[in-house]
């Protein structure tokens, strides 16, 4: 038995008395007796009790079925009435109280004892599910999903209110509505499945899977929805839940996500993924069929980069998205235009009737591009270099067709700007060739097939050994050593020649450091750097070599081309100048056949000038050769810079460039590059003749 707090209310004071006794001695605890209907009202209010035993017939304005209704409208309290009266009229009057007992005058202790133990927990069962109702209410309330429960039959006995929204029906108009008119559904897709209520209610979508379809809102409205439904039976019922949510921005989103996958950010042009699809459908229709072929053109802005680096990339955006519209407009409207990546654009010419018809179509668009663009404050001019690949039966994938396209414009941009290519078997073949030959330099660097040689230098009068050039040779373990012709240019597109030229100058560095420790006194050598490597901090590494090797940094030159000069200019006078501060020299190799401007060459902190071997080769039988090479050694005078002449072959080139005031040469006529052996020998037998000779000048005359 609970410790409860009871309220009597009894006009009649000596019952009252009892009562309270009686309720005493069960342990109960009464918080007091009230004898009058407004008394009783008040009391309770203020009071709170557990349960209230009521007398009906109170000599009041106020009789215990009025002053119960005024307690239960103010107050949820279990109440039991306790009368000598049992007559239809007072029990009629009593339900409308809605008491939780009614116990007849004279009572037991037992029978009172039982009718308030089960009052009080009939009402504790009745709050608790009171508030499990309110929380469940409050819950479904909030809950971002539609639901909606009805038994097999399809009367609604629950909605929430976001069902009420998305649906469009309110809960006060569904007294006489079922579950077949709220939930109309149509197909989502076309040849979509039409569900229905009574297949709602099936096996077969009881699952919990969610199904996506369209909701007939009363006003004809349809709206996309996915729902779920579950069944929930015992053994007395059913019911069919439905959950469902109105999908109408998550269908914007997927459709945002597949625009992304498959069209450009930029220009809303489709991108790489959907032309590679495009492209598949167009193969596999020729597999199928005999239809006329198609082409697939890769076109290239030439020097865009230069767009970039000068105007910013705000500017950049502008002319990749006015270069989109331009071919747009160039194009039919079958053709497949995509902006395949950075400032490439690839074409789908669907169909062509020949190579003619293709270039015709990439020589419109070319045009196209060759108009001014107008960006406000500048106005600039583009070229577009373009590579044609033309459908053939042996085409079976897009890549394939893809990587013969990217390898004629590898070929026309090889070209001067605004060129086209056309794909054949050659390009083949050398495309062949540059990823072998890529993969043989990552290969032949992780094997150390690559070597250094070394070339000397001689003065022009003397004949005398003044310096030599370190020059790399690639000895492959089958093909023997690879002309550098074939294996630079490679290593320079592909980025290798960033780890093979700092192999290089790490390699001299530790060279000159050996041949310092043996006693043998080697000249200055010189190293070519290639433009990517300038494109990089050279004067951090060179002063972290020159550290680790502990040699003198007048051992070294460095050897930089005249476009690598002129490339970035005050960006490369500062880091040649931090060069020439550690204690390197510096030369210009193959000077004459760049396009170097004297205004910035005089800023430059060179040492020496190398006239280019082309000029060498025919000095001495073409008149404009000499007469060239003449210039620049005068130039070169005027700067009080050194001239070094290289591929030196003959007697005749040495005299002519001697004649010429020529200080140094470099050639087969003295010597071919030696590897760093046979440069060792070739040191140490300088050295045993400068000993003979100092000797000799030492020994006394007789």
């Amino acid at each position: 038995m609970s410790s409860s707090n009871l309220l009597i209310v009894e006009d009649e004071v000596l019952v009252a008395m009892d009562i309270k006794s009686r309720l005493t001695k069960m342990g109960y605890t009464v918080v007091d007796v009230a004898s009058r209907g407004q008394e009783a009202v008040e009391k309770a209010l203020d009071l709170r009790p557990d349960l209230i035993l009521m007398d009906i017939n109170l000599k009041d304005d106020m009789d215990g079925v009025d002053t119960a209704i005024h307690i239960r409208e103010q107050y949820d309290v279990p109440i039991i009435f306790c009368t000598a009266y049992s007559n239809e009229d007072t029990l009629e009057r009593a339900k409308v109280s809605e008491p939780y007992g009614y116990v007849l005058k004279p009572f037991d202790n037992r029978e009172l004892e039982i009718n308030i133990e089960i009052a009080l927990y009939k009402h504790k069962v009745e709050r608790d599910l009171s508030d499990t109702r309110t929380r469940l209410d409050a819950t479904l309330a909030h809950v971002s999903d539609g639901i909606i429960a009805a038994d097999p039959d399809g009367v609604i006995h629950l909605i929430n209110p976001m069902a009420e929204q998305i649906t469009g029906w309110r809960r006060q108009d569904l007294q006489h509505v079922t579950l077949d008119r709220i939930m109309t559904l149509e197909p989502f897709e076309a040849g979509g499945i039409q569900l229905r209520p009574h297949m709602l209610a099936g096996a077969q979508f009881s699952n919990g899977r969610y199904v996506r379809q369209y909701l007939r809102r009363p006003g004809g409205e349809l709206k996309p929805i996915e729902l779920c439904v579950n069944r929930i039976e015992n053994h007395r019922s059913e019911l069919i839940v439905i959950t469902f949510r109105d999908i109408s921005q998550q269908l914007g989103y997927e459709e945002q996500i597949r625009h992304n996958a498959f069209f450009d950010g930029l220009t809303g042009l489709p991108n790489r993924a959907l032309f590679f699809d495009r492209l598949e459908n167009a193969l596999n229709h020729r597999s199928r069929s005999h239809d006329a072929p198609f082409a697939v053109a890769f076109l290239d802005l030439d020097k865009f980069g230069v767009v970039n680096e000068g105007l910013g990339h705000d500017s950049g955006d502008r002319v990749i998205d006015e270069v989109a519209r331009r071919l747009e407009r160039s194009l039919r409207p079958d053709d497949t235009l995509s902006r395949f990546s950075g400032d490439i654009f690839a074409i789908l010419l669907d169909p062509v009737d020949s190579v003619r018809g293709a270039i015709t179509a990439v020589s419109r668009m070319q045009k196209a591009i060759e108009q001014p663009f107008d960006l406000g404050d500048v106005t600039i001019n583009l070229t577009a270099s373009t590579g044609i690949v033309l459908y053939q039966p042996d085409y079976t994938c897009a890549e394939d067709m893809i990587r013969d396209a990217d390898t004629a414009l590898h070929r026309a941009k090889s070209e001067v700007r605004g060129s086209c290519a056309v794909f054949d078997a050659a390009m083949y073949e050398s495309a062949l060739k540059f990823i072998d030959c890529r993969r043989g330099i990552q290969t032949g660097l992780d094997n150390d097939e690559f070597e250094v040689h070394y070339q000397p230098i001689v003065d022009a009068d003397t004949e005398e050994l003044v310096s030599m050039e370190a020059l790399v040779r690639w000895k492959h373990p089958e093909r023997g050593y690879v002309s550098p012709v074939e294996f630079i240019p490679v290593a320079e597109e592909t980025g290798l020649i960033l780890p093979l030229g700092e192999w290089v100058l790490a390699t001299v560095c530790e060279q000159i450091e050996y041949w310092q420790r043996r006693g043998l006194d080697a000249p200055r050598v010189a190293v070519n750097l290639s433009a990517r490597q300038f494109e990089g901090e050279v004067p951090k590494l060179v002063a972290n070599l020159l550290e680790r090797t502990g040699i003198s940094p007048e051992s070294l030159t460095l050897e930089i081309t005249e476009g690598i000069a002129m490339k970035n200019v005050e960006r490369n006078i500062r880091m040649l100048n931090e060069l020439r501060f550690l204690g390197l020299s510096i030369s210009i190799d193959d000077f004459g056949t760049g396009y170097s401007s004297l205004a910035y060459l005089k800023r430059f902190p060179l040492n020496t000038l190398k006239i280019d071997r082309s000029f060498i080769k025919d000095i001495t039988t073409n008149d404009e050769d000499r007469e060239i090479t003449r210039a620049i050694i005068a130039m070169g005078q005027n700067l009080q810079l050194k001239v070094l002449a290289e591929g030196v072959e003959t007697d005749d080139q040495i005299t002519l460039l001697r004649e010429s005031g020529c200080d140094l040469i470099q050639g087969y006529y003295y010597s071919k590059p030696l590897g760093a052996a046979a440069m060792t020998c070739y040191l140490q037998q300088r050295l045993r003749a400068m000993t003979r000779r100092a000797d000799m000048s030492l020994a006394p005359a007789v």
